[in-house]
């Protein structure tokens, strides 16, 4: 897993993602929180347009990222999800926490 921050002027961010999200990449996805936890943002969308598998583990990086988005006061949806990756989301209702 990939990742890049997108920063805009109006207070939005997007998290533009290349590569699976799993288990071995909680170390980078913890980096990632903690970027973005230094930015001022009011919002931020994860683009998952570029991500072909997530696995449990993945699923669980983002309820946590949705946790922090709560506490922060800034919300979190996620855009662009397709295939495997739309099926995860949808059938753990992780897509209607994380509208787009």
């Amino acid at each position: 897993m990939e990742y890049r921050i997108e920063s805009r002027d109006d207070g939005t961010a997007r998290v533009i993602f290349n590569g699976d999200i799993t288990f071995s990449e909680n170390v980078a996805f913890r980096q990632l929180l903690k970027d973005l936890s230094e930015k001022n943002i009011e919002a931020c969308v994860f683009d998952l347009s570029a991500v072909e598998m997530v696995d449990s583990a993945g699923l669980g990086m983002f309820l946590i990222a949705k946790e922090q988005a709560d506490t922060g006061g800034w919300k979190l949806s996620v855009s662009g999800a397709q295939g495997h990756v739309a099926s995860m989301l949808k059938l753990t209702k992780l897509s209607d926490l994380l509208e787009g």
